[in-house]
């Protein structure tokens, strides 16, 4: 896994995001060996082709699933547009693994991207830099329950701090 420079977490207090690895932990190969985040494909191509703003993506998502209710539109059409627009390099990565039962952290060192390449089964990515890995149980139970929400990508908002401070921890050791 790679390690930070001491240059890779910004000044700021960085947004803490939650990312699954698809279903059975399916992308978790693809997170570890190429510095990714990724997110799969639901029909929406590249995501820089919609308009910046939510409800293109709603828009976008609900005529290719005219039979989807509200909530689901809202749901996995807001996770495409948080992932491609509200991510900033500089954020924290909390990808919780079923592989290893381990909460890898990691930092956001690049833009969005769409992979066309025709096997690219999470074409929607992101580059992170590795920072550390924690075994899942010993984080606190308020932690992991927050971290447990059963969505794909989410904004940690409640316990971002204790992922921040071992994020910061692991790069001044650096």
């Amino acid at each position: 896994m790679a390690r930070t420079s001491t240059s890779t977490l910004p000044n700021h207090d960085p947004n803490v995001w939650v990312i699954r690895a698809g279903q059975g932990g399916d992308a978790h190969e693809l997170f570890m060996k190429q510095n990714v985040i990724a997110l799969s494909d639901a029909g929406l191509g590249n995501l820089h082709k919609l308009r910046d703003n939510r409800e293109a993506f709603y828009d976008a998502y609900s005529s290719l699933h005219p039979d989807a209710a509200r909530m689901s539109i809202t749901g996995v059409a807001g996770k495409f547009y948080r992932f491609a627009y509200e991510v900033i390099v500089g954020d924290i990565i909390v990808y919780p693994s079923l592989a290893d039962s381990q909460v890898h952290l990691g930092v956001v060192t690049g833009r969005y991207r769409f992979s066309e390449r025709n096997d690219a089964d999470y074409p929607h990515q992101r580059s992170v830099t590795w920072q550390c890995a924690i075994p899942k149980f010993s984080l606190p139970e308020p932690v992991r329950r927050e971290m447990g929400a059963a969505r794909t990508f989410f904004r940690i908002k409640r316990h971002g701090s204790i992922f921040l401070g071992y994020a910061r921890a692991t790069n001044d050791s650096n």
